[in-house]
């Protein structure tokens, strides 16, 4: 008898993990339409998200894979080709990842698109520590792309998987980082964020991040100044996969923290008001030593904090202009050599009432009378 075309094995699992994603999303409203498999380049399905049986304009591709060839030490994931990383990378739209397991009928999921987009260098740049530096043809090099262990698509789920689909459409569209701009305070927050998630992968997103540090209100303010510090050596920041920023993001930044007066009178007057709301700003690990760590290599620091002590002591209330006397004779004491600044800081507080008004004011002049310079924490 002559030979017979075959099968292939994996076509019947590769068709059980669409069926079964397939019967997920539908019957959570989802409006799903399936690829082509003449023109599947890596998108099986196109799905768009309801709410109310409404069509909420958030669309996503969605890469199958089924069966255990998938795992890797129970390590659930998708091997990525060069050519499946930049396809991700440039899709117009976001590109989700789902493996499914007919073993146990779980599917296993990813955002592949954010993966590519704010992840990969990062994770290989931290896995990559010591090691020869990473150049910019080997960015694309193939590698297993891990999913998250236990995320997963199942009813209790779903919100989560939804949520993380509009996030991530936010981010994507980059609607998000407009909100920087925003009144609402939670808005800039959550902008806040996006902007840290998205600069591990695209620098621009820090950039914005850090130009518009003076629209920003107290508790965005501090979280920004937080974001923008993993930019610069941190002795206070336990680095991992999920913190590092890739060098070359970090120096672009970085070589922006050349700050203004007015900015820095912005940001130390943000600072004050979270304190005021009864969370320790002025310690180690807080935003306050985040802030001293973005000042550390501006140049000029000490002329910059005197202008910025006069225009403190002119316009802005007691507490600013105190905090900003502090700052200024704490880099006097690490940054001058040859500085006095017992009679320095005497002298400033016998020319502004607005510090010599200050509670503290008294104590300040002693200690660095007796002692020569006063650490800010």
């Amino acid at each position: 008898m002559p030979p017979r075309k075959r099968i292939r094995g994996t076509k019947a699992a590769e068709r059980a993990g669409v069926n079964a994603l397939r019967e997920f999303l539908e019957a959570r409203d989802c409006v799903v339409q399936e690829v082509d498999t003449a023109n599947d380049f890596g998108k099986d399905l196109l799905v768009d998200l309801t709410e109310n049986r409404e069509i909420t304009g958030q669309t996503i591709a969605i890469q199958v894979k089924s069966g255990r060839s998938f795992s890797r030490n129970e390590i659930w994931g998708i091997p990525a080709r060069p050519v499946d990383l930049n396809t991700w990378l440039e899709s117009s739209i976001p590109v989700f990842g789902v493996v499914y397991d007919p073993d146990s009928d779980v599917l296993h999921w990813m955002n592949l698109s954010a993966y590519v987009h704010e992840e990969m260098d990062a994770r290989h740049e931290h896995k990559d520590i010591g090691k020869a530096q990473l150049v910019e043809r080997d960015r694309f090099k193939g590698h297993f792309v891990a999913f998250p262990k236990g995320q997963t698509l199942k009813g209790e789920t779903w919100g989560h998987f939804a949520e993380a689909v509009n996030a991530y459409g936010r981010r994507f569209g980059g609607r998000s980082l407009l909100d920087l701009m925003a009144q609402d305070p939670a808005a800039q927050l959550s902008a806040v964020h996006d902007c840290f998630a998205l600069g591990r992968g695209d620098a621009r997103a820090l950039l914005l991040l850090r130009h518009t540090i003076t629209e920003l209100s107290a508790w965005a303010l501090a979280a920004a100044i937080a974001a923008l510090s993993h930019c610069v050596p941190h002795p206070d920041i336990f680095w991992s996969e999920r913190n590092w920023i890739p060098q070359s993001v970090r120096d672009r930044v970085a070589q922006t923290f050349d700050w203004a007066p007015w900015e820095l009178l912005h940001m130390i007057r943000g600072l004050e008001e979270v304190g005021n709301e009864g969370f320790p700003v002025w310690e180690r690990g807080g935003y306050g030593a985040d802030f001293v760590i973005l000042l550390w290599n501006t140049p000029d620091v000490c002329y910059t904090l005197s202008v910025a002590l006069t225009v403190a002591c002119r316009e802005y209330d007691s507490e600013v202009a105190f905090r900003t006397l502090i700052l200024y004779q704490y880099f006097l004491g690490v940054r001058e050599d040859n500085a006095d600044i017992a009679n320095t800081i005497s002298e400033l507080v016998s020319r502004w009432s607005k510090l010599a008004r200050h509670p503290s004011a008294g104590e300040l002049v002693s200690l660095i009378e007796e002692h020569g310079w006063v650490d800010i924490f």
